[in-house]
């Protein structure tokens, strides 16, 4: 049955290529409406085999748009690749070049944040990620809350990957990502992303990044059950936030002269309000109505 499953595959890919040809089976931001040569292939490990199979041949070759969106569901919908070669650099690096070769969409960016969340929740493949790939965290896709990425992507070790990685965009574009309010995270977990924001988010430098994050929670709270574990761990999120806030600003008070505290206080704050009104208008972000985080005032 896999063989037969397998010289299918391959005899359909022509078809794909036709189709594009055609102007047909091209990507869309919506899975609802995903080209129904992609919704047949990804249902079958035969693609997954096939991909994998061909390895460094297929990244010599020049594919069709349309066969290179099926390749990328491969490696989303069966990424454990080891069990079809022991070159897992070089599955890597083909992954890479198929998402770094489409054009940029909601679809596209979901589908490598994805799969580089089950990779990464995954000890045989987690060292070999490659850092650019961390990077696509930075873009922010939002995520289907019943995708394994979610699943599995928020484990104390790939917290721990992610912190050791010391881009503060990456931790930032991380935590954004999974605070989904999809459900609660374990108690490893949980004490996991509250170091890394204690260890990595501190200090008046990532004042924008804490920001960006409380009102990501602001965004998600509301949505969640009143008095559920859920609900409490974020507000314990924003609380620690909250707290990173309010120590960087005595720190930094404690060097400025009296005079000038008002207006260290006034900067802090506008800060703050320009970066919530940016979130606000990002597309990208659902924006749920609620006030700009509180600050302290200069009086």
């Amino acid at each position: 049955m896999g063989e037969s499953k397998h010289k299918a595959t391959i005899a359909f890919l022509p078809y794909a290529a036709r189709r594009e040809k055609d102007g047909e089976g091209k990507p869309s931001n919506t899975s609802k409406h995903t080209p129904p040569c992609r919704q047949i292939l990804t249902k079958h490990l035969a693609i997954s085999h096939w991909v994998f199979k061909m390895g460094t041949q297929l990244m010599e070759a020049e594919l069709p748009i349309s066969l290179k969106y099926i390749m990328l569901d491969a490696f989303r919908h069966w990424h454990p690749f080891p069990y079809y070669t022991n070159d897992i650099d070089t599955m890597m690096q083909l992954w890479m070049t198929i998402a770094s070769a489409l054009p940029y969409t909601n679809d596209v960016g979901q589908s490598v944040v994805d799969t580089l969340l089950q990779m990464a929740s995954n000890e045989e493949l987690l060292p070999h990620i490659p850092v650019p790939a961390w990077d696509w965290l930075k873009k922010r896709p939002p995520l289907h809350p019943g995708c394994r990425g979610l699943r599995w992507g928020t484990d104390e070790g790939v917290v721990q990957m992610v912190r050791k990685l010391g881009d503060v965009g990456i931790i930032a574009s991380y935590l954004f990502v999974v605070w989904s309010g999809r459900d609660y995270f374990f108690s490893s977990e949980f004490k996991a992303m509250s170091h890394l924001i204690k260890g990595e988010l501190s200090g008046i430098g990532v004042v924008e990044h804490r920001a960006d994050l409380i009102h990501r929670l602001d965004c998600v709270l509301p949505q969640l059950k009143p008095g559920s574990r859920t609900e409490q761990q974020y507000k314990e999120f924003r609380m620690v936030l909250m707290e990173m806030d309010e120590e960087a600003a005595k720190a930094l008070a404690g060097n400025v002269p009296q005079s000038r505290r008002s207006v260290l206080s006034t900067n802090m704050r506008m800060c703050r309000i320009s970066l919530y009104l940016y979130v606000c208008a990002s597309s990208s972000v659902p924006v749920v109505a609620s006030r700009p985080p509180s600050t302290p005032s200069s009086d």
